[in-house]
């Protein structure tokens, strides 16, 4: 049952406007004499609307006005004040002080009702649609959280030393990372679905099964690629999904110390070693062509060198003024002396107060050395 609190110092006017409230049926009705009654009625129970004087003594509706929507929780009850004031600049006060519309006195009852049924009915959608938003937050965090257990919790790979990072944009994101080991090689995936939010997450975890069913049937890094994309175009190329995938993948092999890599459309990755050795892409993103054969490249990877793979979602950080972080910025950052760990700690450290820690999309670094045969 909605209840509609009526504030007006003239007794009169108060048992007028209750009489002509009364006639929406279903309504509970409570009253005060001035602003200063009507706030405490508001933080005792607050009602689903108010019909607010604007000149009272002591206390008048503008302060009420303001000290009601000082609280939070009060800002959305729909709030008119009915006034026989004319000078404009009252009404205009009024409203910044956090008024919803405004009634002439002598008011006309059926405006008056007309009036009241509207705010009652956009505060109902405006609390349903609240109720929603706060569902889908929840539904969004239990998701990322589910999704975060997707990503590897443990780096750990005898001979090597490792560190990774992910960050959505939003609570759910594309972007992520996997590594495995079969005792002789150490794979590594680095992947970015095109997007964010729930589409992208959906199609991360896809992705991720589509990996593990073909580590083991398909070990050979061009085959994996090459299978996976053709998973993808099926799954894609029907509808209007527009969605795409890019992907680094690296195998270190322990017995000859060098890295195989291919790159399906993805940001550059970086091997840390005497020098700073960038490989780019070997072929388009998954997704576009129903057949098609990387191209691999190999590089030696002996103990001290490190791998260092990211999405764009790290240079492509933007400064206020609009500027990118860029390459050059992480290229300077990097160092094959850092461990994994610091390595990392130490972009982050430099990227989120150049972005003023605002993403624009979503984020993964993963950082890898060899530190023994």
């Amino acid at each position: 049952m909605p209840r509609v609190l009526v504030v007006d110092d003239n007794r009169i006017v108060r048992d007028m406007l209750k009489r002509h409230i009364a006639a929406m049926a279903g309504i509970e009705i409570v009253e005060a004499g001035d602003g200063q009654r009507a706030v405490e009625i508001v933080r005792q129970a607050a009602p689903d609307i108010i019909l607010m004087d604007l000149m009272m003594p002591g206390m008048d509706g503008i302060e009420a006005i303001r000290r009601i929507r000082e609280e939070p929780e009060y800002a959305d009850i729909p709030i008119l004040f009915l006034s026989t004031e004319t000078d404009r600049e009252k009404w205009v006060e009024a409203f910044e002080a956090g008024a919803n519309d405004f009634v002439q006195k002598p008011y006309e009852k059926r405006e008056l009702l007309a009036r009241m049924d509207t705010h009652l009915r956009l505060a109902a959608l405006t609390r349903e649609l609240r109720m929603k938003n706060a569902l889908l937050e929840r539904e969004q965090y239990l998701a990322g959280h589910v999704q975060s257990q997707l990503l590897p919790q443990h780096l750990e790979f005898p001979g090597f030393e490792a560190n990774a990072v992910y960050q959505a944009q939003e609570q759910i994101g594309g972007d992520f990372y996997d590594a495995w080991d079969d005792g002789d090689t150490v794979r590594i995936v680095m992947a970015d679905i095109s997007g964010h939010g729930a589409s992208a997450a959906l199609l991360m975890a896809v992705c991720k099964g589509l990996l593990y069913s073909l580590a083991t049937s398909r070990p050979d890094p061009e085959d994996m690629v090459a299978e996976l994309n053709r998973l993808l175009y099926d799954m894609l190329s029907g509808g209007d999904l527009d969605m795409y995938v890019t992907l680094a993948f690296a195998a270190i092999s322990r017995k000859t110390d060098t890295l195989r890599f291919l790159s399906a459309g993805h940001a550059p990755v970086y091997v840390l070693g005497a020098s700073i050795v960038t490989l780019g892409s070997t072929g388009p993103a998954l997704g576009f062509h129903q057949d098609f054969t990387w191209r691999t490249v190999t590089v030696p990877f002996p103990p001290g060198t490190t791998l260092f793979l990211l999405t764009d979602g790290v240079t492509e950080l933007r400064s206020p003024s609009g500027e990118f972080f860029g390459e050059k910025r992480l290229v300077q950052l990097l160092s094959p002396d850092i461990p994994p760990r610091e390595l990392i700690g130490r972009i982050i450290d430099h990227a989120l107060p150049f972005c003023k820690g605002r993403l624009t999309d979503d984020l993964a670094m993963l950082a890898i050395r060899r530190t023994a045969k």
